[in-house]
């Protein structure tokens, strides 16, 4: 019998483990997105309904009818599961489907939020080291300041200090860089109807999946190198594959297209209002702080375990002992903490977002709540949701291959 079980083919525990924390995931999202239905759809007062009432109890009906919330409420939430399960994220209350709106706005915000978010952590990340094994303590003082500063900035004061600092400065590289004053002439083509002529939605699209795939690479890419004690590659990693992207854009002839829509999202936005560029920008300030404060703390408390001792005993360096042995013991809790960080990052990001003008998820999401539109903002609970669990998800596997105790006896 113990033959027989030893001969099965175990699975491997990357599959099983990740099946799990997506079973766990699916389980955390169908619940939140009942409690945001039901919320929405019993506790939000509909000031309009007073105004077609004002026109007559059969405009105020025919409006109740047109919503769909005439229908009983668990009809009404049974549509809506049943839509989700099948792609359909319902019509908004304008007659436009949700899907749509959404498809449009969600390249800005995954250029932003995933780009930012990435860079951050890999920033706060390296100056966690830094500061925690500094020799200079006026070194380690001034990390642990502009930390600090990133943790607890004000999102709206961030705003005007990129706009009032950085404006101009991105105006004079524009020009530098010879691109019109008047993006028109970029996509005159969209305009007249020329065959095969690219819309700015196709090139953010782009940009957000070269962006993603570049990332993705190259933090695996700088995994390696710092395993394997490649200094050069672990350093050059991440900029090489960003770079490698921007010269595939420009050697496909977009080039100028991508830099345009780094500048402004949308043709009737000022430049340096609506500009992903700044808004990339703040989200690296808001979340690299946090990351690397939780990096030095946990490295300092490290600092004096006996492992340490016994690898200076053995004549490692100061930087093998931080890298190889300090830091990889650190990575797993600062990456569990970093999690609870994403609700503050994601809560930036649409301030920065809506305060830029960027026509993304936050616009949507702020327009539907003026206008009290249901299932427009289901909508972007919906993709919210979607990008915390993928944030878990991704979380959860980078532990489990960092720290083997994670994933034995749970696989």
């Amino acid at each position: 019998m113990a033959r027989a079980a030893s001969l099965r083919p175990r699975v491997p525990w990357f599959v099983s483990f990740l099946l799990m924390r997506l079973a766990w995931a699916l389980l955390t999202l169908f619940i939140f997105l009942t409690v945001v239905f039901f919320f929405m759809q019993v506790w939000v007062p509909y000031s309009w309904a007073t105004q077609f009432l004002q026109g007559g109890q059969s405009a105020f009906e025919g409006a109740r009818e047109a919503a769909g919330l005439d229908r009983p409420l668990m009809e009404r939430y049974a549509d809506f599961m049943l839509g989700l399960a099948g792609g359909d994220l319902g019509t908004s209350f304008s007659g436009a489907p949700v899907a749509e709106s959404l498809t449009e706005a969600l390249p800005v915000t995954l250029t932003v939020f995933i780009a930012g978010s990435v860079i951050g952590w890999v920033v706060g990340e390296q100056l966690g080291r830094l500061g925690s094994w500094s020799r200079w303590r006026i070194t380690g003082s001034a990390i642990s300041v502009i930390g600090v500063f990133s943790a607890t900035v004000f999102p709206p004061f961030l705003v005007f200090f990129l706009v009032s600092w950085f404006r101009q400065p991105l105006l004079d590289a524009r020009a530098a860089m010879g691109l019109p004053v008047d993006s028109l002439e970029l996509w005159r083509g969209m305009f007249t109807g020329e065959a095969g002529a690219l819309t700015p939605g196709d090139v953010r699209w782009l940009i957000a999946l070269g962006l993603s795939a570049a990332l993705a690479v190259g933090l695996v890419v700088r995994s390696y190198g710092r395993r394997h004690q490649l200094p050069l590659v672990e350093g050059l990693a991440l900029p090489a594959m960003l770079a490698g992207v921007g010269v595939g854009i420009w050697l496909a002839g977009l080039g100028q297209h991508a830099l345009d829509l780094l500048y402004r999202v949308d043709m009737g936005a000022t430049t340096g209002r609506g500009t992903p560029a700044l808004a990339l920008f703040g989200i690296v300030l808001i979340s690299f702080g946090q990351v690397m404060l939780l990096m030095r703390v946990g490295m300092e408390a490290e600092r004096s375990e006996d492992y340490v001792l016994t690898a200076r005993a053995k004549g490692l360096t100061e930087r093998a002992v931080r890298d190889r042995h300090v830091a990889r013991n650190v990575m797993a809790p600062v990456l569990a903490g970093s999690f609870l960080t994403f609700p503050t990052v994601l809560a930036g990001m649409i301030i920065v977002e809506y305060e830029l003008q960027m026509q993304g998820l936050s616009s949507v999401l702020f327009y539907a709540i003026e206008f009290q539109d249901i299932p427009v903002i289901m909508g972007v609970m919906v993709v919210l949701g979607l990008m915390g669990v993928g944030f878990r998800l991704v979380t959860d596997v980078t532990i489990a291959a960092l720290d083997p105790r994670q994933r034995r006896g749970r696989a």
